[in-house]
This record gives structure tokens, sequence and C-alpha cells, in this order.
């Protein structure tokens, strides 16, 4: 490929939303096992990244084709052992969208999803409540952030609740983000709370920021 396969890639994580909608789902299976593989690091990551371009590339319309080896083009020359920017995406990004129907990429969502893991958790288990938050890292491992359990692998009663109220199952990471930033209603987090006789304050904010589709 004469174009920089990484930069390929990230262009296209910059423009998924409508990219994704072009492709037919064969070609979506193919691209996730060829991501799979660069994510794992399986042979070469620069044969892996070609592999993977190649197959959006070949499968795009021309004119969308033609533009993002375009835009691959502008990599072509820079070292592809650092991460290959596009207005702010990279190939790990399109990891994430593809692989993990992972939301949170690129120069705005990027920095809040890793502030968010950078918060203690702990590994994901088969069985455990799906009213938890489950985050995705960059490596495509889930795991729970820590705060929502009292002891153990026992979880706050509350946190099921307020989980259940912000829709925690279909935006974990908007769930992730109340919990764990502080707030114009108290001095601190919200995730500070717990275990302080402030359930019924943490159940109705969340309700108040949910608003009517947060009713059960």
């Amino acid at each position: 490929m004469r174009v920089n396969p990484f930069m390929v890639l990230a262009a296209a994580a910059a423009d998924w939303g409508r990219l994704s909608r072009l492709l037919e789902p064969g070609t979506r299976r193919t691209l996730s096992e060829r991501l799979s593989r660069l994510r794992a690091e399986e042979g070469a990551p620069d044969t892996a990244a070609a592999l993977a371009a190649r197959t959006l590339l070949d499968a795009l319309p021309a004119d969308e084709s033609a533009r993002l080896q375009q835009q691959g083009d502008t990599g072509r020359f820079t070292d592809v052992a650092q991460p290959q920017l596009y207005e702010g995406h990279t190939a790990a990004d399109l990891c994430m969208l593809v692989l993990d129907g992972n939301p949170m990429v690129g120069p705005v969502l990027g920095p809040v999803r890793e502030r968010l893991l950078r918060e203690p958790a702990t590994p994901w288990t088969e069985g455990v409540d799906p009213r938890l938050i489950t985050l995705f890292g960059q490596d495509g491992r889930r795991r729970l952030p820590l705060f929502q359990f009292e002891a153990g692998t026992m979880p706050w009663r509350i946190v099921l609740e307020v989980n259940s109220v912000l829709r925690a199952a279909t935006d974990p990471w908007g769930a992730a983000d109340w919990w764990l930033s502080r707030t114009t209603w108290w001095d601190g987090t919200p995730a500070a709370l717990l275990g302080r006789g402030r359930d019924a304050e943490l159940l109705g904010a969340a309700r108040e920021l949910a608003g009517p589709a947060g009713e059960e």
C-alpha cells in the first residue's frame, strides 16, 4: 500500500459515523477480524494495518476510497511506530469503534475516556449485575469502576438504582462521568457520597438529570 495505512484507519475513525453506513455486513465482519489482529499485534503491525485499510478502500465507493487514500497519503513518510493522527483520531480509535462499539474516541471524548479509566477498577467477569457500569479500555478489556461496590463484589443498592435511572446499560460513559465528576449539587463527586446517608439525594439528582426518560 502506497499510503500510510495507519492514517487511512485514523481518517476512517474520524468519519466513522457516516462511512460505517456505506459498508456491507460482510465487509464489517472482515474489517473486525483484521482490526482484531492489529489490536492483538499478530504479526507485523504495519501488515495488519495494511490489510484492514485495504478492506475499507476496496469496499467503499470510489470517491470515498479516493478521499481516504488522499488523507492517508499525508502520513506516507511519517514514523509508523508513532500513533498516526488524523483530526485527533488514531487507528486505535477505529478498533474501539468497530470492535467494542466504544464511542469515546477522538480529541474531545478520548481524554474523557482516559480520565475515567484512570479511576480504580476491577476486571469484568461473567455474571455481574447488568446494571453495573462497564467500561472498555483501548485494549478492549472490560472493567468495572470500583466505586460501585460496597464491599468485595457486593454493589451498593443505590448505585444500581441510580445506574438504572441514568440508563448506564446504554450510556455507561455518561453514567460513569456523572458519578466521578464534581457537580454543582455537592462539594465533591456523587461517588464520594456513597455510604454517607445521602441515597435519597443521589437518586433525586439522577432523576432530575434524566428527566422523563429516567422514569421507571
